[in-house]
């Protein structure tokens, strides 16, 4: 095993970690949420159903104020833990650089401003994490109002406007002790536009943002040892829930000096960049100083991995129609590789792919 190999398989366990932060991040935001939903729900319920434009221009403002509040609260709040993810990420990974490239010497960021730095870096599509939860802030204020409008216009009860905007309640919210610390457990509800929207977008952002976190602070760590670099081979985690775009750039290898995308490309992306090590000879060192363990393993070779694309390959016909959809997976039964169903950044959309002759690149 190669030495970007064994850090690629320390960096994928580690993944295991992060995720169990992102489960821990989203209920925290959750829960904050939860009581601006309660707010906003409690003033509709004091109205007993009489609405007028007056109150809707009066409570438009009081939401966007709960919503703004809370989203501030939340930042504060998951800011601090991911400032300890920042530094945790950076110490983790020079330990286990340390490991593989046994003899040459490692430098670490500085802690101290490696934070401030990553908050100030756009997270996804061209955002920074405070701009994302302002926007789901935002985000919520706006589905709210607009339910509650299309509620009015429909002449609907408080109770018919509280289901429109909660859903069916299946399970209520709750905080419980859970291992000596008080948890938020979220409720369960059927439908309403909390649920579907403000739920969902409270859950992609926790996840864009530990990735982000993660990303940036290993990125600081290879900026410093850029000098045992010589590539950056791109690490999707290969499931139902990798996109296209990220599939057909999984495995690909860029040089140090060309350009790569910002991981995460997009919310929800979980892409890691797996350094490429040079070795011993390239560093010019003599292998000879090196234990017999150590010396095999830098080869200067990317890390051996499946890639989506090889996966891919390996699928029945059934499930690689349930991952592409049938059109493109038709495309790709005869001969159009995955490479060309993307462009610059995007999926090329299906009646431009048929235009793709067979074999295209």
């Amino acid at each position: 095993m190669n030495a970007s190999t064994r850090l690629l398989k320390a960096l994928l366990a580690r993944g295991d970690y992060l995720e169990r932060l992102t489960r821990t991040q989203t209920l925290q935001l959750l829960g904050i949420l939860e009581a601006a939903h309660d707010e906003v729900l409690g003033k509709i319920a004091k109205t007993g159903g009489a609405w007028t434009r007056e109150w809707l221009a009066e409570v438009a403002t009081d939401i966007d104020s709960i919503y703004a509040a809370a989203v501030k609260k939340a930042y504060g709040i998951l800011s601090s833990d991911l400032d300890t993810l920042a530094a945790n990420e950076a110490e983790f990974l020079e330990g286990e650089l340390g490991k593989v490239v046994a003899g040459v010497s490692i430098t670490a960021p500085a802690s101290a401003a490696l934070w401030a730095g990553i908050a100030a870096l756009p997270a996804a599509s061209g955002s920074t994490l405070a701009q994302l939860f302002d926007a789901l802030g935002i985000n919520s204020r706006q589905a709210v109002v607009d339910a509650i409008r299309v509620g009015m216009a429909e002449g609907e009860t408080v109770d018919q406007l509280t289901r429109r905007l909660r859903g069916s309640v299946v399970r209520r919210a709750s905080w419980r002790v859970v291992n000596g610390k008080r948890t938020y457990i979220p409720g369960q509800y059927d439908g309403g536009v909390i649920e579907d929207i403000t739920t969902r977008q409270a859950r992609t952002l926790a996840r864009t943002a530990v990735m982000h976190v993660g990303n940036q602070a290993r990125e600081a760590l290879y900026r410093e040892n850029a000098d045992i670099i010589k590539g950056y081979q791109r690490v999707e985690t290969l499931d139902g829930d990798t996109c296209l775009v990220c599939g057909a750039d999984d495995g690909h290898v860029y040089k140090p000096d060309e350009a790569r995308p910002e991981l995460p490309e997009h919310p929800n992306c979980r892409g890691i960049w797996c350094p490429v090590l040079k070795s011993f000879r390239e560093l010019g060192l003599d292998v000879d100083e090196f234990p017999e363990s150590t010396r095999a393993s830098m080869d200067g070779q990317v890390a051996e991995s499946e890639t989506y694309a090889t996966r891919l390959a390996k699928m029945d016909a059934e499930t690689r129609r349930s991952v592409l959809g049938p059109g493109r997976a038709a495309l790709y039964d005869r001969g159009v590789p995955l490479s060309a169903m993307v462009a610059g950044g995007k999926v090329i959309p299906l009646d431009e792919m048929t235009r793709v002759k067979k074999g295209a690149a």
